[in-house]
C-alpha cells in the first residue's frame, strides 16, 4: 500500500467521497449524538470485542482499544482542542482532501480497520468467511444484505473468504479512490 501522503489524497468535495465520509461517520458516531468523542471510539473498539468475545485486557483486547485510542488522539489534533474535543459531520468531510485526511487515514483509521479484521479472524490464518465478516457489522449498522453484497465484492476469486490482503485493499479504495465501481467502496454497507 503506498504511504505517500502527498500522492494518496484525493479531490475534495467529489460526491462519491462525500457519501463515504457521511457513512463511515455514522459508524465511527456509536452514540449517535451528531458528534464523534472519546467514547465513540471506545464505543466502536468494545462493539468489535464483543460481537466476537474479546476478553476484556487480553492481547487483542489491548489492540483494537489502543488502536481506537491513536483514532481519537488524530482527531484531537484535528480539533485543536483536548478537552472535550468533537468532530462534527462536517468537520470530518471538510477534512477531506487535506494531507492531514490522508496522515488520519494511513496511521490511524486503516489500522483500526485491520485490527477489527484481525480479530474477525478467530483461527488466525489470514482471511474471513461472510460469518466471521458479519458478527461485526451487523452491529455498526450495516443489514445482512449490505454484508453479503460487500463480502461478495471483496471475495475477488470467489474462493468464500476475504483475505487480510484484500480487505486491506478495499479500505484503500474506500478512502482514497473516485471509482464508482471500486468494490471498497462497499465496505461500510450501500451508498
Amino acid at each position: 500500500m503506498d504511504t505517500n501522503l502527498q500522492v494518496r489524497t484525493v479531490m475534495g468535495g467529489a460526491d462519491l467521497q462525500v457519501r463515504k465520509l457521511e457513512k463511515v461517520f455514522a459508524s465511527f458516531d456509536t452514540d449517535a449524538d451528531g458528534v464523534i468523542d472519546l467514547l465513540d471510539f471506545t464505543g466502536m473498539a468494545q462493539t468489535y470485542c464483543d460481537a466476537y468475545g474479546i476478553a476484556p485486557r487480553t492481547e487483542r483486547w489491548r489492540k483494537i482499544h489502543g488502536c481506537a485510542l491513536v483514532m481519537w488522539r488524530a482527531v484531537e489534533q484535528r480539533t485543536g482542542t483536548l478537552n472535550p474535543a468533537k468532530l462534527t459531520k462536517q468537520d470530518w468531510v471538510s477534512w477531506m482532501g487535506s494531507n492531514e485526511y490522508a496522515d488520519f487515514v494511513m496511521r490511524a483509521a486503516i489500522p483500526f480497520s485491520m485490527a477489527a479484521f484481525s480479530i474477525a479472524d478467530a483461527d488466525n490464518d489470514g482471511r474471513c468467511d461472510v460469518d466471521e465478516m458479519m458478527a461485526a457489522q451487523r452491529r455498526s449498522g450495516m443489514s445482512e444484505e449490505e454484508v453479503r453484497r460487500s463480502f461478495d465484492l471483496l471475495d475477488s476469486d470467489g474462493d468464500g473468504y476475504v483475505t487480510a490482503e484484500n480487505f486491506a485493499q478495499a479500505l484503500d479504495e474506500f478512502y482514497f479512490s473516485d471509482d464508482p465501481d471500486a468494490p471498497g467502496n462497499s465496505i461500510a454497507g450501500d451508498l
